[in-house]
Formats: C-alpha cells, sequence, structure tokens
C-alpha cells in the first residue's frame, strides 16, 4: 500500500438502523472532518441479505463520527439500467413518473417510478395510472417516516399495493421504484 494511505486513520461505516447497524465497509482519511459527508454505493443484499433484489443498490451517506465509527444514513437507492430494459417488451408501454413526497418525520423523497403495461393503452389510461400512483406514494409517504417508507419498496410492498390498485385501471406487469433521493429530516434548506 502507498505510504500516504497508510498513515491515514481508517473508519468504519456502519450501515443505518434500517439495515440493522451492519458494517458495511472502511475507508482511510486523515481526519474525522474529511470522512464527514461521504457518500458510498452498497449492494441491498449486502446490507439486506433476505433481499431478492440482487439488481438494486443502495446510498448511503456519513452523518456522524464516533472513534473509529462512521455512521451513515440512507440518501437513496437505484435500480440497475439493465434490469430496468429486461422489463419492457415489444407491444407494452414503459410509463415514467418523477415526483417529490414528503414523508411523516418531515424527509423528502424524490421518487422515480417505473410500470410497464401488459400490452399497449391509449393516453388517457397511461395518465390515469400515473395519477393514480403519484396518489397512492403520496399517501403512504404520509403515514409512514423516510425508513419505514424504504423499506416498503425494498420488501416490494409497496409495489404489490401500486399494481393492485391500479389493475383497475390497466393491467400492469411490472412496477418498480427505479430511483429515490432522499433528503433526511432536519437537512432541508441547506440546514
Amino acid at each position: 500500500m502507498a505510504k500516504s494511505v497508510l498513515q491515514k486513520n481508517w473508519y468504519d461505516l456502519v450501515a443505518p438502523d434500517i439495515f440493522d447497524n451492519e458494517e458495511v465497509g472502511q475507508t482511510p482519511a486523515e481526519k474525522d472532518s474529511m470522512v464527514g459527508n461521504r457518500q458510498i454505493k452498497v449492494s441491498l443484499q449486502d446490507v439486506m441479505p433476505s433481499s431478492d433484489k440482487y439488481y438494486m443498490d443502495v446510498f448511503l451517506q456519513v452523518k456522524d463520527i464516533d472513534g473509529n465509527k462512521a455512521k451513515t444514513e440512507l440518501v437513496g437507492h437505484e435500480v440497475s439500467k439493465e434490469y430496468i430494459s429486461k422489463m419492457i417488451n415489444r407491444r407494452t408501454d414503459r410509463i415514467d413518473h418523477v415526483f417529490d413526497v414528503e414523508a411523516k418525520d418531515g424527509g423528502d423523497i424524490k421518487v422515480k417510478l417505473v410500470a410497464v403495461t401488459i400490452k399497449k393503452a391509449n393516453s388517457s389510461a397511461i395518465t390515469s395510472i400515473r395519477n393514480k400512483m403519484e396518489e397512492l406514494v403520496d399517501e403512504k409517504a404520509s403515514k409512514l417516516g423516510t425508513e419505514e417508507f424504504m423499506e416498503q419498496i425494498f420488501n416490494n410492498e409497496m409495489q404489490r399495493e401500486i399494481n393492485s390498485e391500479c389493475k383497475e385501471i390497466y393491467p400492469l406487469k411490472t412496477v418498480e421504484f427505479r430511483k429515490t433521493e432522499i433528503t433526511p429530516p432536519g437537512q432541508l434548506d441547506g440546514s
């Protein structure tokens, strides 16, 4: 290893409560202030082994340093582009929708949803599906804290509910949260 890396302190990166405070890696730095706000990408299966979502990564950001422990918080997730492209077949419609919701605890979440119809749909059905998805997700967010909201995404509860509710408008093959970006409570407006 390079001499400069050997002289640095190593910090254990600790996942947030939602992932049972597991250690997810290490990072070197000369001093504590250099570790703050570092962001890492980790496979969901590494922090939540019970998940079958091999195609999903979560983003964790260092929020607090305690000795050599760098505690992180969840700041979003992303589904691989390859998985999204595998969801879509010919003679189906891809419905993308991007909107912001506020969780019960005050966290702001930018949600990027994708749904795929079983076969081609008309534009009014697609608009109705977009509106219904936003309504359902907004309603869920208002009842759940940020971590509970994300947990429902990770264990597919919200996707199943959206699929079930939207069936009345037009049958969907699948629904997935393509990406989320979280501004945790207390960090809004640059505070």
